[in-house]
């Protein structure tokens, strides 16, 4: 397919888009003698996003129609010269760095599993401990509108002194969030520390409710997931008939339960086959990160000097060999809770996946209160799954 013909999802509305020919917003600098756009509600951020912020115009031609370039246009209206690209579907913002390699990456899991908490965490850890580990500029390009910013209030929220969980993500009845969208550049370095070239991407995450994965028919209504590069799962141990006893004494919410791990990967699993058009008798190419949150809570069943109860490498590079130490250890502590049937799933349906352990808290909350130890919000290994997606691409080299 020619580089001009490639199409590839937005990051933000998961159309997909040639990043070659992008819509141009009207920069606003009018050329002498001209009158300078107004900045209104933009229709179609009304009706993907809810969202009426007046911005300046997408620059259209005689006949109303947009204009879509490789780098600028000229605005017919005012004159203005701009460069700023635009999604040609729903008007955000696309970085410079936009094009056919930037991957989408789906967080999905069933409620109670901590999602919101987990991608609020993850995305401190980029911005300053995975950052400073890779020698990196990670930011996010569209500001703190949407999922990026709600993240940022959730997570003062937690780190305050009265260190409040949020609440349940709900279901979206009309538009979509604004995901959280981060832009990753970095030198890459070879053998010697010499630089060999400077590489950046750009990379999406959307936070849905548990409860769009509960039925394989609302799962295919997320559309997002069908334009994923990698998808990261994450499971709630109490889930596991194993551990649900142990979670009632803990004052966990017992309607957690009611969509059990199985049934969120089945679910997710039928996404994936309608969207690749797997063919009978072969596994879903996607790489599938398998996420067993809360594994604090389960510390004491790991010996401690196992790589799983230490924290993350600070080496530039992903740890292959300890990534499936710990996939083994996770694997056998599924398989003692009563999950056999969902190791058989991941075995018999993907070519490429990898088993965590990760908390997004560091140490178990107060359930019934629903407050943050008094320790603190202190992550374990909540950003593995991602590096371990962004090595599999090639984007981040790999060691052991």
């Amino acid at each position: 397919m020619s580089l001009f013909q490639s199409r590839v999802p937005c990051p933000y509305c998961y159309n997909e888009v040639n990043p070659n020919a992008l819509a141009v917003r009207c920069s606003g600098r009018a050329a002498p003698g001209r009158t300078r756009c107004s900045e209104l509600p933009d229709p179609a951020r009304i009706q993907l996003f809810t969202d009426g912020t007046p911005v300046l115009p997408v620059i259209a031609d005689s006949a109303g129609r947009q204009v879509l370039a490789k780098s600028e246009a000229t605005c017919t209206a005012c004159g203005a010269v701009s460069a700023i690209r635009v999604c040609p579907d729903c008007h955000s913002r696309m970085p410079r760095s936009f094009d056919a390699s930037s991957p989408l990456f789906g967080l999905v899991g069933v409620r109670g599993s901590g999602k919101t908490v987990m991608l609020a965490v993850l995305q401190k850890e980029l911005y300053s401990t995975i950052a400073r580990r890779f020698d990196a500029s990670i930011d996010s390009p569209g500001g703190k509108s949407g999922l990026a910013g709600q993240l940022e209030t959730l997570l003062r929220g937690m780190e305050d002194d009265e260190g409040v969980l949020p609440e349940q993500t709900k279901r979206h009845e009309t538009g979509m969030t604004i995901p959280a969208v981060f832009e990753w550049r970095f030198s890459k370095k070879a053998m010697g520390g010499k630089v060999s070239r400077d590489v950046s991407t750009i990379f999406s995450f959307y936070d849905s409710a548990g409860e769009d994965l509960a039925t394989e028919d609302r799962a295919l209504g997320q559309h997002y997931l069908a334009a994923t590069s990698g998808v990261i799962l994450l499971l709630d141990p109490f889930g596991f008939p194993g551990n649900r006893d142990r979670a009632i004494n803990s004052g966990v919410d017992a309607e957690s339960f009611a969509t059990s791990p199985d049934t969120v990967l089945r679910a997710l699993t039928t996404v994936l086959q309608t969207a690749e058009k797997t063919k009978k008798n072969k596994k879903i190419k996607q790489p599938v990160a398998v996420v067993v949150s809360k594994i604090d809570a389960f510390f004491d069943d790991i010996p401690s000097d196992h790589p799983m109860r230490k924290a993350s490498s600070k080496l530039r590079h992903f740890d292959d060999a300890e990534s499936l130490s710990i996939h083994d250890h996770i694997a056998s502590m599924i398989d003692q809770w009563g999950g056999d049937a969902l190791l058989r799933l991941l075995d018999n349906n993907y070519e490429k996946y990898r088993l965590f352990g990760a908390s997004a808290l560091g140490a178990e909350p107060e359930y019934g209160s629903q407050r943050v130890n008094a320790r603190g919000v202190l992550p374990h290994r909540v950003a593995d799954p991602l590096l371990w997606l962004m090595a599999d691409r090639g984007f981040l080299p790999k060691g052991g």
